[in-house]
């Protein structure tokens, strides 16, 4: 099933938007996602260092605004490395939204951005002008496609949205999330995550849509929920992610994890993360083999 006759597939992926909340939660969370700050970029230029150390490409979803910054170099440099730079679209929007308000604080607060469209035909020009943007500036053009947020139910509740990213020429999405541990309860026990990483996994694995659209879901525990949510260290958070690899090594799985690198440079600004998931991963017997959503696809479903 995988490459080189390794056991499991890992692809790790990283959101790029600003997580303006973090590492204080009074802060705005949903506006100017397109404004990367310098810190988050250098962060990704750490990132880039740990993937030629280990011979590894990542996963990136790119919001579309952050193409209007005048330094994009460090988007440059992904894609020259020969990374993988997919569609999250322009605004950061709300993929479900049925009124133009529910959009996007930014449709919300100025409206006349619709121009006079509803919210599935906005959603459609988001997902088409980020692939221009990105095909233009960087030079490869995106191929796959993640939600602003992840849902229990990924896509299947909302298949105009699955014909929209396939009209657009999304070859897969990636929409869905599960993590079954209560909000509300900060910091769980180790069982109880790691319970809730197996169930995940499980859940997750890739599949169709109705209309042939692959789904690669965000399996596990994002650094979103891990920081924000649940209010874990770093180290509990390592720990889980290692624990996931475990599940998916035992279970000859695809485990396709989520983080954004404006999260990390705060709460992880060494790469432990990175360097601990990766030498984790590979050193495992039999192989693993850790690659992107895009190449992920055709060696799943296919």
């Amino acid at each position: 099933m995988y490459p080189n006759g390794a056991d499991f597939g890992l692809s790790l992926t990283f959101d790029i938007e600003m997580c303006s909340n973090f590492p204080y939660w009074t802060s705005v969370w949903d506006h100017r996602k397109g404004a990367i700050d310098e810190d988050s970029k250098l962060y990704m230029g750490k990132m880039l260092d740990v993937a030629q150390e280990y011979g590894v490409k990542f996963q990136y979803f790119l919001v579309g605004s952050a193409l209007e910054d005048a330094n994009i170099d460090y988007l440059k440099r992904m894609v020259a490395e020969g990374h993988a730079v997919d569609n999250h679209t322009f605004h950061h929007v709300n993929v479900k939204a049925k009124e133009i308000p529910q959009l996007q604080p930014v449709y919300k607060n100025a409206p006349w951005r619709a121009a006079g469209l509803d919210a599935l035909a906005c959603l459609r020009r988001e997902v088409q002008q980020t692939s221009t943007a990105i095909t233009e500036k960087l030079g490869a053009a995106p191929t796959g496609f993640r939600t602003p947020g992840g849902f229990n139910n990924g896509l299947d509740d909302v298949p105009a949205v699955q014909e929209v990213l396939s009209d657009a020429g999304m070859q897969y999405a990636s929409a869905r999330y599960y993590f079954p541990v209560d909000p509300q309860k900060k910091r769980p026990t180790a069982d109880v995550l790691n319970q809730a990483m197996e169930t995940s996994i499980d859940t997750l694995q890739p599949y169709r849509y109705p209309n042939g659209l692959p789904e690669i879901a965000l399996a596990g525990i994002t650094d979103i929920w891990a920081f924000r949510v649940l209010d874990l260290d770093r180290w509990d958070f390592i720990n889980v992610l290692k624990h996931g690899i475990d599940h998916a090594h035992a279970n000859r799985q695809v485990l396709s994890l989520c983080f954004h690198p404006p999260v990390l440079a705060v709460r992880d600004p060494h790469c432990d993360m990175l360097h601990g998931v990766l030498r984790y991963a590979l050193e495992k017997p039999g192989g693993c083999w850790v690659t992107t959503n895009q190449e992920m696809v055709a060696h799943t479903l296919n």
